[in-house]
């Protein structure tokens, strides 16, 4: 897609189509193994590829990694079998209580085991063999500023499609005191978390800058990753560090996701805007902390309550097959390389 650039930003070609549907995943942790039961669930209940009807995909952290999944062409079920490997490798129970602990001084969990279990799912993959649009928010620590990876959709893209999936799961996912920061092509990025738990406005204002979709066209389904309910509050209002603890971790991200869900909802309107979740009492899972059985069974009944949803509003809709534009060539010219002798 080529297109002319303002000083604001690019103004893309006009949109063709009258529907653009756009999945995003929250960031969570462990409990991002709800995201991908939920949507294997629906593939298996209604006989469909969740990824069929999506022109865009985007996810932060763990749902970032779920992400990068689809659109390495795995099937969610598979996914789901992979994160809870990668889990109970990566977060082992027995370390996790000194983990916490441990976490007062240096990152609490090793970056080379997740690094591992991510080369065996993703393999040498890179964002530009991504079979759907991707867009995976994280945040450069050393200059301050947002940074999301991009599948080449755009001319303006040239970089990101080099780059490992590995590496764009490591980024997004490196939460502050859980992992080390990860560095990609010498930026150390951590968690796209801090900014966009929820991708929800991220992807949209993707679809309308970079790709000229108006917002009446976009219908977003966000899955969240097990929301506890709102706990007794009271002793927060005046704690300190001590009081509030992990607790702060949490906060931020629910509202992080909250926000963003808000503002989605007003951008693209209620009745285009789904987002499913399933509450949970405060304390049940932690960002390195859950019982893989329970998690089946929120997701269970809560893809029992989306799919009659998913089919109303999404099923209707195919997207159409993604091709990435071709890598960037250098123009031919004065100062081109010169053909060596003997080369026709």
């Amino acid at each position: 897609m080529t297109g002319r650039y303002a000083p604001h930003g690019p103004t893309p070609d006009a949109f063709e189509g009258d529907r653009f549907q756009i999945l995003a995943l929250d960031g969570g942790g462990a409990k991002a193994l709800f995201t991908a039961h939920v949507l294997a669930h629906i593939e298996d209940d209604l006989g469909v590829r969740i990824t069929d009807h999506f022109d865009l995909v985007a996810g932060t952290s763990a749902g970032g990694i779920v992400a990068l999944g689809l659109g390495a062409g795995l099937r969610p079920k598979a996914i789901a079998e992979h994160f809870g490997d990668l889990v109970n490798r990566v977060f082992p129970a027995r370390l996790q209580r000194k983990a916490r602990l441990g976490r007062l001084s240096k990152p609490a969990y090793d970056s080379d085991a997740l690094h591992e279990v991510l080369v065996e799912v993703l393999g040498e993959r890179a964002l530009g063999d991504s079979c759907l649009r991707l867009v995976i928010p994280s945040w450069d620590l050393q200059r301050g500023e947002v940074h999301i990876f991009k599948t080449r959709h755009s001319e303006r893209l040239t970089r990101d499609w080099r780059i490992k999936m590995v590496d764009v799961a490591l980024a997004t996912a490196a939460a502050p005191t859980f992992f080390r920061a990860a560095r990609v092509n010498d930026s150390p990025l951590i968690d796209g978390g801090v900014w966009a738990n929820n991708p929800s406005v991220v992807a949209i204002g993707e679809a309308v800058s970079m790709l000229g979709v108006p917002l009446d066209a976009i219908r977003v389904l966000n899955v969240g990753t097990m929301e506890p309910f709102t706990a007794n509050t009271d002793p927060l209002e005046s704690a300190g560090v001590l009081g509030w603890g992990t607790k702060a971790v949490d906060t931020i991200l629910n509202a992080s996701s909250r926000g963003g869900m808000g503002t989605a909802m007003h951008l693209v309107g209620f009745d285009d805007f789904v987002r499913f979740d399933a509450p949970v009492p405060p304390g049940k899972f932690a960002l390195d902390r859950i019982k893989a059985k329970s998690v089946r069974g929120y997701a269970s009944t809560t893809s029992r309550n989306l799919a009659p949803e998913f089919t109303a509003k999404f099923a209707d809709h195919v997207a159409p097959g993604f091709t990435p534009l071709p890598p960037p060539t250098p123009r031919s010219g004065p100062c081109s390389d010169p053909t060596p002798e003997g080369d026709s």
